[in-house]
């Protein structure tokens, strides 16, 4: 136990936090933090190891610098904005979280009660009904503190929720009476008082899909985010070597399995799902798309995860004829384990399989590698192209944050925890503040963030710009400017194939202003070169990479 002596609460908030290991207080604030601000100064004062706080001018990277945190370092932070306005403002963000189930202790004040504490009419005009409802979708808890004397209970729970599996964000309101309340003395644990729920998989499914594997003509594998574990990464490795598995990273959020490996089949499902008997979906929302390709019935589909029917999704109908709940990595490491053995009568079907996927897996590679290629004399600039650059420049040992449709896929990094990509709610505006939030966990190594002009724009870049000069943290911001949302004239093309749209090659809605976004960096003393040349973006890549190095 460790005695704290504080005058108010917010001190006792402050300490309690860094005693949990939170190291940074990602803060927008307003008039609701007045006696945190007070408690921050007296702690500086006096050499309290509190967590350092972090001003960032807008909440969307706000949660975005929280959000890479965690991904850099596997340690959720403290995101606290004004009321309910700053809570409405990184709502996005928020969304973006909880549906990639990355953990954040995301925090408002509110409106003070009326009376004495209201000293400015945004007092009456921000105060709401129902604050929490704003988040309530989004969060896997949240509760409003009630007095000072909570704060241990309440910052532990809200620890243990967000922390549990499926992990996720979680929510806490702290009213600015609650946190000026004076405390005296309190007693509080020195630790973490919870040791986490685990689930452990079902022996007698994994031996089950051991004996499918085994049975199978053509295994498949889809996942989206199996990569965010590294050793599930390793795992599947070893799997579709053992057991010829193909795999398919659809939409993929992290690096899930080298590209350069011949189990991989590229990046959509549609050409192997009439053929697949088995189908593994391994930490995977959407394995495919039934309105274009879906398998057929007689195909066994297994799903694996933490969550393994997204309970959070309030549809999705994707069968499971086997479902196996646990982590990603320790089922397919028990796969493993089981298939170790010499396969009598199994062996040459699997080489003849591995062989097989070998000659596939080059024909996709090829083709995308031609493609890029075949662009290196394109105006306007291909994204392929421009894409296969950053590769080759980059090599293997940068991470790549990347939003946007660009090409990227396919010469993202072959190693674990080197490649992120925009989460499944589709929130534009996620990638820099996320390269910001890596870099910041990651101080070392070099981050890129490849966006598209529209997701630029969304993600407040004139606050992360100011945040990067203000806390020295040099990321390379690549804009892949076609002056448009391609995904409204991808969808409207989809939809209406022969309609006025695609026959004029008129979208209506979906242009953007082609502007000078190099300016921007340089306005916060940054480096920013304008590139329009095929030949010219390999040599522009490693100016820039000079620079942030």
């Amino acid at each position: 136990m460790v005695r704290i002596k504080a005058e108010t609460a917010a001190e006792i908030l402050l300490e309690l936090l860094s005693l949990r290991g939170i190291e940074y207080f990602f803060a927008n604030a307003g008039t609701d933090f007045v006696a945190i601000v007070e408690a921050l100064a007296k702690g500086s004062e006096q050499g309290k190891a509190f967590p350092k706080p972090v001003i960032v001018p807008h909440e969307t990277p706000l949660l975005g610098m929280a959000y890479g945190y965690y991904l850099a370092t596997g340690r959720p932070q403290f995101a606290m904005v004004h009321v309910g306005v700053g809570t409405a403002n990184g709502l996005g963000m928020l969304m973006a979280a909880n549906r990639a189930q990355v953990p954040i202790l995301f925090s408002a004040g509110r409106s003070p009660v009326e009376g004495e504490g209201r000293f400015s009419y945004v007092h009456w005009g921000q105060d709401l009904y129902d604050q929490g409802g704003i988040v309530r979708e989004q969060v896997k808890w949240y509760y409003e503190l009630r007095s000072p004397f909570q704060l241990e209970a309440v910052i532990d729970r809200a620890l243990a929720m967000a922390l549990s599996e499926p992990k996720g964000p979680v929510y806490l309101i702290l009213p600015p009476e609650v946190m000026a309340s004076p405390v005296g003395e309190v007693e509080v644990r020195s630790e973490f008082p919870y040791d986490l729920p685990s689930t452990s998989p079902d022996l007698k499914k994994i031996e089950r899909l051991a004996e499918l594997l085994l049975e199978a003509r053509f295994p498949l594998l889809i996942t989206s985010s199996l990569g965010r574990s590294p050793e599930a990464v390793e795992a599947l490795i070893e799997l579709s070597e053992r057991a010829a598995v193909a795999v398919v990273t659809f939409n993929p959020e992290y690096m899930n399995f080298p590209t350069d490996h011949p189990c991989h089949l590229g990046f959509s499902p549609d050409p192997f799902l009439p053929v697949a008997d088995l189908i593994l979906v391994v930490d995977c929302d959407v394995p495919w798309y039934p309105e274009r390709a879906k398998p057929p019935s007689s195909t066994v589909v297994v799903q694996i995860g933490t969550d393994p029917l997204y309970s959070r999704y309030p549809a999705r109908t994707f069968p499971s004829h086997l479902t196996v709940q646990g982590d990603p990595a320790t089922v397919l490491r028990q796969l493993v384990d089981l298939l170790a053995e010499p396969l009598e009568g199994k062996e040459e079907a699997l080489r003849s399989r591995r062989e097989r996927l070998a000659r596939m897996h080059e024909e996709i590679f090829a083709e995308y590698l031609s493609c890029a290629r075949a662009a290196s004399s394109s105006l306007p600039l291909d994204p392929d192209w421009v894409s296969y650059n950053v590769k080759e420049v980059l090599g293997d040992e940068a991470i790549v944050v990347n939003e946007y449709d660009n090409g990227m896929k396919p010469f993202m990094s072959q190693l674990p925890g080197h490649y992120f990509c925009n989460p499944h709610a589709g929130y534009l505006g996620w990638g820099l503040g996320t390269a910001l939030g890596i870099k910041l966990g990651l101080p070392d190594r070099t981050v890129v963030a490849t966006v598209g002009d529209g997701s630029y724009i969304f993600s407040v870049p004139s606050a992360c710009h100011s945040l990067a000069a203000a806390h020295k943290l040099p990321i390379l911001t690549i804009v892949y400017n076609n002056s448009c949302w391609k995904a409204v004239r991808e969808a409207t093309r989809n939809v209406y194939p022969q309609g006025w749209a695609s026959r004029g090659d008129c979208f209506p809605l979906s242009e953007l202003y082609p502007g000078r976004y190099e300016k921007i960096c340089e306005a916060f003393g940054g480096y920013g070169e304008r590139v329009e040349r095929p030949e010219e973006v390999g040599p522009a890549l490693e100016r820039a990479l000079r620079v942030v190095q």
